[in-house]
Parts: C-alpha cells; sequence; structure tokens
C-alpha cells in the first residue's frame, strides 16, 4: 500500500465489525499483509475462523468467554483489563515491525472509552502509524468526548442505531451480531 490512512468506524448502530472484515477482505484479495485483534470479543463468533483463515491475516486471539464490559464484576474487569493490556502489547510490537498493509483493532474504541487500556497508547499508535499501513479501529461511543480519536482519523463513519432487536430484549444471535 502506498499511503496509508486511519479508518474510523463508531457508534450504537449494527455494522461496525462488518464493515472492517470486508476492509479485510478487500485488503487480502490484493496479496496485502493483515493483523487483526478484537477487543472485548470471544474467539467463537462467526467471522474468527475465516478471518483466522485467510492468507496473510495474523489473527490475535482471546480466550474463553467474556462478559459484556458493563456486566463484569470488579474482579473480572481487573482481570480481562491484564488480559487485554498484555494482548494490546502484543499487536504494538507487531504494528511498530511495519510489516502490515492492514491492523484491525476491533472493538478498541470500547476499550479505550472504559479504561481496559491506556488511551496514550492508542494515540500514540495513531500518530507513529507507519507510512504504508492502514489503520481500522472501531467500537461504540458510550457518550464519552472522542475529539482525540477524530482529530487523528482520516475517515469517521458513524453506525447509527434507529431500531434494533436488542432493544425488545432479543438476545445477540449467532450468525447475525455473533
Amino acid at each position: 500500500m502506498e499511503k496509508g490512512c486511519i479508518q474510523l468506524y463508531y457508534g450504537d448502530g449494527k455494522g461496525k465489525t462488518t464493515a472492517a472484515m470486508g476492509q479485510i477482505v478487500r485488503c487480502v484479495g490484493h496479496g496485502f499483509k493483515v493483523l487483526v485483534y478484537q477487543f472485548l470479543k470471544e474467539p467463537t463468533s462467526g467471522e474468527v475462523d475465516i478471518i483466522r483463515n485467510l492468507p496473510n491475516v495474523d489473527y490475535i486471539e482471546n480466550e474463553g468467554q467474556i462478559p459484556f464490559l458493563f456486566n463484569m464484576t470488579p474482579e473480572q474487569k481487573e482481570f480481562f483489563t491484564e488480559t487485554f493490556r498484555k494482548k494490546f502489547k502484543q499487536v504494538q510490537d507487531r504494528y511498530y515491525s511495519g510489516e502490515y498493509d492492514l491492523v484491525v483493532l476491533d472493538e478498541v474504541i470500547d476499550a479505550y472509552n472504559l479504561g481496559t487500556l491506556p488511551k496514550e497508547d492508542l494515540l500514540e499508535m495513531m500518530d507513529k502509524r507507519p507510512e504504508h499501513t492502514e489503520l481500522v479501529i472501531t467500537g461504540h461511543q458510550y457518550g464519552m468526548n472522542m475529539d482525540e480519536l477524530f482529530e487523528r482519523a482520516d475517515y469517521v463513519t458513524k453506525f447509527v442505531k434507529e431500531k434494533h432487536p436488542f432493544d425488545l430484549g432479543l438476545p445477540c444471535r449467532v450468525g447475525i451480531e455473533e
């Protein structure tokens, strides 16, 4: 890739991860090398097996069940904060190597806004992005100020929920939301 940019997909609407996965498929179709890490997501999500098995994709995997962050006990939040920070360190080491054309950090905005990773680490990644690397970050806003992310991004796309089955009490559905 000649010149990479930063893409930010955020909001409470469905489609952020789906858009990021589509970007992965497009890049792989052109022979690009991709790194993917999904914060706050279990390795059982439907896209994981496909993405992990694509050529030129390195997928950093979480282990075990991950409850919704807002449902975690203080002990769980401490455990997952430590876990996500370790995984993020792996991502950073690979990212700064410059070997990837695309790096996708799915749900990193949630981790950023909810304090499960140091905010300055994500901002530094955005500021010191290898020139040829495209960086895609996704997540919810949770009413928090994201000006620092917006300033650094080249693309900002907001996904707005107008209606969703979750509002009627339906859980996430296999193959659709997970």
